[in-house]
């Protein structure tokens, strides 16, 4: 049986999610392809975690803003070097997602605890 070998480049590395359409347009087919791929393996993320049936519809929104946040943070490289806990304020997600605060802060609680 062949395995697929997946090159290095294409990674989820989220170079482009912070592109607007404009620096899209003037992208190489390459990079426009490595665009599309970190589009689509986001997405398909965020499909699988609003997906799940198992959890709070609350969570599930909670978790895929986080997820998305922290992939324009990637993007825009504005990680740590070393592994940190992921810090928000609440209020601002919140008033994001038009929560109750103390509701996104039960979800924070839950998705630590996971």
């Amino acid at each position: 049986m062949a395995t697929d070998k997946i090159p290095q480049d294409t990674a989820r590395s989220y170079h482009y999610l912070h592109s607007t359409p404009e620096e899209l347009a003037q992208l190489s087919p390459d990079q426009l392809l490595q665009a599309c791929l970190e589009y689509r393996g986001l997405l398909q993320i965020i499909v699988g975690i609003l997906a799940t049936p198992q959890t709070s519809l609350t969570l599930r929104i909670v978790a895929a803003d986080l997820l998305y946040t922290q992939a324009l943070r990637i993007s825009a490289n504005q990680l740590p070097d070393e592994a940190s806990p992921v810090v928000y304020d609440i209020k601002v997600v919140s008033e994001r997602l038009g929560m109750r605060p103390a509701e996104v802060r039960r979800a924070y609680e839950q998705i630590s605890a996971l």
